[in-house]
């Protein structure tokens, strides 16, 4: 139905975590109240990180003679090929030294679920005086062998100035977690080297193992997978399940928690950080490759029984270059009152992190019981529907500007901000509606049947023409008064959002 309102105005616009450890009385009570918490995972996380190349090399040193041991289950043997012609200038130099080309295949920071085989090329070339033979071999050296073999031989002679493409297949480790591998040559000799100055850097190359979804709660359960973070406090690295009488911290799951606010039978993660002002506890899960859709759900709040709990919660997620991002921060008192977390990730699509869950202290310590209830990433492809379009034309500036609202199956809204001046059109801004925006849209959407509506304002003796399209579920038609209002509050959510 088209709606034509005219209104003539002067067009104003607006612009717009941690220390805690129960008492002795109150960790007897949780202990009593979560008799019944339940057995879960208790793989522990192990994050192998290569070593420098001096440290490597000085454990090669001290022991020169020791042959290293075939893996298990060893790869299939990796071969040396595509070896490429001389320079015709003759180098000089130590007899035994290479240097790194080119990493043909596998990036360092890599992501493989465990179990995945992969093959690493280095190109290298013979910097050396010496003529490399079949008797020389590829070496595993240090860091972590990734199931591959303890060497293998060059298939053929790399002359001074020649370089070759040596590859190695590797299989990544079961346990989540980053590893490194490095590899030297061995002449005849015995005698070990690598690139660098002093031809003594392996080759090396560092992968991520991330874990697949886990069967449970949602696409992955953190509840369940809670013994293969890295947990600490602000005075110990701690073990994992925790003891609830630890002074320095600890991490407990419960099977039916006793909230500040009701008993729930899903899991949830006890966190108490370390008995002191201020004290905070981290865990940090492997890493979890995003997918599109994939959304963060979580409850957090204070146990019962903890009056004086007083605590901040952090969600941070650690990128594969090592910088930090938060999430979120939220903070509980005991009150009753607890906070639910819903946050889409899809931003971080196709990326592997690392989500960091942090609680801080504000309050009593001994009554810092906070908890995470069945925190876990479902996967819930949105399906969203357009709800609300707004333009505005003409002004002195001839402007041309348009919002877009849409509201996913989650019945989050998503609004986009745009110049329709030329062409496409150039992006302005985005973002979620804030919860004032959001009842207000939800409430027309109920309430009202679709419509199409033009608006002109005037400003200055300068003409401008709005038009909304509204795609409401309701009964009623829209009257004057509601158009005027869905007018401005389209008016200000685009200058909220635009850049």
């Amino acid at each position: 139905m088209k709606k034509p309102v005219v209104i003539l105005s002067l067009l104003i616009l607006g612009l717009i975590l941690l220390s805690a450890c129960s008492s002795s009385r109150a960790e007897s009570a949780q202990q009593a109240i979560y008799t019944s918490a339940a057995h879960t995972l208790a793989a522990q996380l192990t994050l192998a990180v290569g070593e420098t190349a001096v440290a490597q090399l000085t454990q090669i040193a001290a022991q020169p003679t020791e042959t290293p041991v075939p893996p298990t289950q060893p790869s299939p043997s990796p071969t040396a090929t595509h070896t490429i012609p001389p320079p015709t200038a003759t180098p000089s130099g130590p007899c035994n030294w290479a240097e790194v080309v080119q990493d043909i295949s596998i990036a360092d920071n890599s992501v493989f679920f465990p179990g995945g085989v992969f093959t690493k090329i280095w190109r290298v070339r013979n910097i050396g005086t010496c003529t490399w033979t079949p008797a020389y071999a590829l070496v595993f050296a240090a860091g972590d062998p990734l199931g591959g073999p303890a060497s293998v031989s060059l298939p053929g002679d790399v002359r001074p100035g020649a370089a070759v493409d040596l590859s190695v297949t590797l299989t990544a480790p079961g346990a989540p977690g980053v590893y490194s591998s490095g590899w030297l040559l061995r002449d005849p000799s015995g005698v070990l080297f690598g690139t660098g100055p002093q031809a003594q850097v392996p080759l090396t190359v560092q992968i991520q193992v991330a874990l697949p979804p886990t069967q449970g709660r949602g696409e992955y359960d953190f509840a369940l997978a809670y013994c293969s973070a890295q947990w600490s406090s602000g005075t110990a690295i701690l073990t994992c399940p925790g003891s609830v009488d630890d002074p320095n911290g600890s991490v407990v799951l419960l099977g039916q928690p006793y909230l500040e606010s009701r008993l729930e039978n899903e899991p949830a993660l006890w966190t108490r950080p370390n008995a002191a002002p201020n004290g905070s506890l981290l865990g940090g899960y492997p890493g979890y490759v995003v997918r599109s859709g994939d959304r963060f759900r979580a409850e957090v709040g204070c146990l019962f029984n903890s009056p004086g709990c007083d605590m901040t919660f952090t969600l941070d997620y650690r990128r594969a270059d090592g910088v930090i991002v938060n999430l979120g921060m939220w903070r509980e008192v005991y009150d009753g009152l607890t906070t639910t977390i819903n946050l889409d990730l899809s931003s971080l699509a196709g990326q592997a992190v690392q989500f960091l869950f942090g609680v801080q202290n504000l309050g009593d310590p001994l009554a810092a019981n906070a908890f995470w209830l069945a925190p876990h990433i479902q996967n819930v492809p949105p399906q969203t529907s357009q709800v609300l379009v707004w333009s505005q034309r003409g002004g002195s500036q001839n402007l041309c500007e348009e919002l877009r609202i849409s509201l996913d199956s989650l019945s989050q809204s998503i609004a986009q901000a745009r110049s329709c001046k030329s062409g496409a059109g150039q992006e302005l801004g985005s973002g979620s509606l804030t919860q004032a925006e959001q009842d207000q849209l939800l409430g027309w959407m109920v309430q009202l049947t679709p419509f199409d509506a033009e608006l002109f304002t005037a400003e200055a003796a300068e003409p401008l023409t709005s038009y909304l399209t509204f795609n409401g579920r309701g009964a009623n038609d829209a009257g004057d008064p509601q158009i005027t209002a869905m007018q401005e509050f389209a008016k200000r959510v685009f200058l909220r959002i635009s850049r």
